[in-house]
């Protein structure tokens, strides 16, 4: 079965967990802590960064939209009214804007200083950056989440 590497506080693998979800498609879910630089985990991903799909044939798919493509080519098209990606050429450049702009925003704004303050931060020793939630960061964090 393939296999996906992911945190649950990741915007992108939240993301493409939603992908497999709406296709049906199953996975194996393996919890990936990036900061911990595995050596097994860099050598599927030597960026060290989430998601990462390992098909059953060990071929390695990283990043939201390289997998949302992967996933809307090679599943998608028998699914044709559930569709991520339009038929059109310029629609899809659309889709592909806006997902980029939203996973980046997202990821950017919210979900890193919020994510890295309240759990991860919980998770690394003091010398991977760990340590007590700055509530700075987590006000700025929620006010930034609300204007979105």
């Amino acid at each position: 079965m393939p296999t996906l590497y992911h945190h649950p506080m990741s915007t992108s693998s939240r993301f493409v967990r939603l992908i497999l979800a709406e296709y049906g498609f199953q996975t194996d879910l393996v919890e990936e802590q990036p900061w911990a630089k595995r050596r097994e985990f860099l050598n599927l991903n030597p960026a060290a960064t989430l998601p990462v799909y390992v098909d059953d044939s060990m071929r390695v798919l990283c990043g939201p939209s390289v997998l949302m493509e992967f996933l809307d080519e090679t599943h998608g098209v028998l699914k044709r009214d559930r569709r991520l990606l339009a038929e059109d050429p310029w629609q899809r450049a659309e889709i592909r804007r806006l997902t980029e702009w939203f996973l980046q925003k997202m990821e950017q704004d919210v979900t890193r200083p919020l994510a890295r303050e309240r759990v991860y931060k919980l998770q690394m020793t003091p010398a991977q950056g760990g340590g007590a939630p700055d509530s700075k960061v987590l006000r700025t964090s929620r006010a930034i989440s609300a204007s979105i």
